[in-house]
């Protein structure tokens, strides 16, 4: 059996260890684990570590992310993204696209962020989401995230859609919710993209739906070796 990392481009409405799952299925292996989670809500490029390659789990946790996402401008959600409840309403104030790319720019840089109550991070050895669901929300400790570069691709209608890369550990729901700020309204995610992890990119993503149908032999086809991770990062 190979060791290695298979690159799977995670559908929206699954978890990313459903997609473990799907996986351990296909291979008949139990030894496999992602290198970030990936919200239900989102969709794109989730990285695997099959076999040996799971002891650089933490080590490949720290590469940059390359996302395309939408966020819709007026409301407010307990989640951040389009799935969660609204929970608070305002008007978008009159907006140029330049007005807009400006703020963006302001965003590029380190930043302070606290993980939102609907996440994988553990307080007390719990997830957050664990206590949100059970209306006992805790926050975590806020971090220290980078946005290396963020592009405004479309505004209209209360939508904008920015191409952006940051750091392991960026909350692109928290970043949303700090760009509504800063046009003076509120918003969320409506449609989250992970377009690249590293070097790893949608383009050497498989599909979900092969997995089901594909042979052990096609799969471990596909699998990258470990050394892979030494390849220069790649931009989406």
């Amino acid at each position: 059996m190979q060791d290695g990392i298979l690159v799977v481009n995670k559908p929206v409405g699954l978890t990313s260890h459903d997609v473990v799952l799907a996986v351990r299925r296909a291979l008949g292996l139990r030894r496999i684990g992602h290198t970030g989670t990936l919200d239900p809500m989102a969709e794109g490029v989730l990285v695997l570590v099959i076999g040996g390659a799971t002891k650089v789990q933490q080590q490949l946790q720290g590469h940059r992310k390359v996302y395309e996402a939408t966020m819709q401008l007026g409301i407010q959600t307990d989640t951040g993204d389009a799935w969660g409840r609204v929970v608070q309403e305002a008007p978008v104030p009159p907006l140029t696209q330049e007005r807009v790319s400006a703020v963006l720019a302001s965003c590029v840089g380190r930043l302070t962020q606290t993980p939102p109550t609907f996440s994988a991070v553990k307080v007390q050895g719990r997830p957050l989401y664990w206590w949100a669901r059970r209306g006992l929300p805790r926050v975590a400790q806020p971090r220290m995230v980078e946005i290396f570069s963020i592009e405004l691709l479309v505004y209209a209608q209360a939508h904008l859609r920015c191409r952006l890369e940051c750091s392991a550990g960026t909350y692109v729901r928290t970043l949303a919710e700090t760009i509504a700020q800063q046009l003076g309204t509120l918003g969320h995610v409506s449609q989250l993209t992970r377009l690249a992890v590293g070097p790893w990119t949608l383009a050497q993503a498989v599909e979900l739906g092969w997995l089901s149908t594909a042979s052990p032999a096609d799969v471990m086809a596909k699998v990258q070796p470990v050394g892979a991770l030494h390849a220069p990062a790649a931009r989406a």
